[in-house]
This record gives structure tokens, sequence and C-alpha cells, in this order.
């Protein structure tokens, strides 16, 4: 991993972990999912308010290491304003930059520093888990929709 992405990793991360965006329950959600890991513990409830086909409201409660925590908090900043379209192709971008199977550089897919700061997990397989809790459940909602 280069320094860039070290250096990333290092603010972005911290950064949503100690102030995370979002946190807190949403009274008037739409759609309530709760991201499990049975193997550390980490859970989280993430609330969506929809109106029409776009995400108006995000919020999100719960616990976990300080990737999962950050991980959810910029979910919930990106999704914002996003139809459920647009909402998918988030994951799926943010899927690709943590996948330790691509071949891509991190770098080559996005420029997003929020989103860049996850690359890390490709080189702590055990960190994957942590840092796509939230977006895989979410993305599992997605796709029974």
């Amino acid at each position: 991993m280069n320094d860039r992405l070290k250096a990333l990793y290092k603010t972005q991360i911290l950064a949503h972990a100690k102030s995370p965006f979002n946190e807190g329950v949403l009274d008037d959600y739409t759609h309530k999912l709760q991201a499990y890991n049975p193997v550390c513990g980490d859970q989280f409830d993430l609330y969506l308010k929809f109106e029409d086909d776009i995400i108006q409201k995000t919020s999100f409660k719960g616990y976990g290491c300080a990737i999962s925590k950050a991980s959810t908090s910029v979910l919930t900043k990106q999704l914002l304003g996003k139809n459920k379209l647009e909402a998918k192709a988030l994951i799926e971008l943010f899927l690709k930059v943590i996948d330790p199977e691509n071949s891509e550089s991190p770098e080559s897919i996005t420029s997003d520093e929020e989103i860049l700061a996850f690359a890390s997990a490709r080189e702590f397989p055990e960190r994957l888990t942590c840092a796509n809790l939230a977006w895989g459940k979410l993305r599992e909602v997605l796709e029974e929709e």
C-alpha cells in the first residue's frame, strides 16, 4: 500500500470513527437494516428514508471497531441524495476498492478519499468483514427489491 493510502487510512478512518456522520436513530425512516458480524460482535442498525426513489436521510446506531464504525459512517454520508440504482453502483464501487482479488489499483477505481481509505483492507483480509459490514447488508436488501 502506498504512503498516500496509508495516510488516508489514518485520517479518514480515525476521523469517522471518532466523530461519525449521521449517528443516531432516524425517527421517520422507511427502511431499517441490521448489519451484524457474529464473529466479532459488531452490530449496526442502518436507517434510510426514501422519498420516491431517492435517499433523503440516513443514520446508524450501534457499536463496533473503528473500521466498521467509520465504514458505516461513510456509507450513510455517501448515500444521501442517491436513488437505488446509484446506491447499488456506490456499493459495487466500494466493494471493488476493498477486494483483495481485484488487480486494479484502488486509485484507478475512484478518487474519493473517504472510500480509498478502506483500500487497506485488501492487505488485511481479516478486516474485510469490518469494512464491508453495512455495505454488504445494504447490497443484499437492495438486490431483494
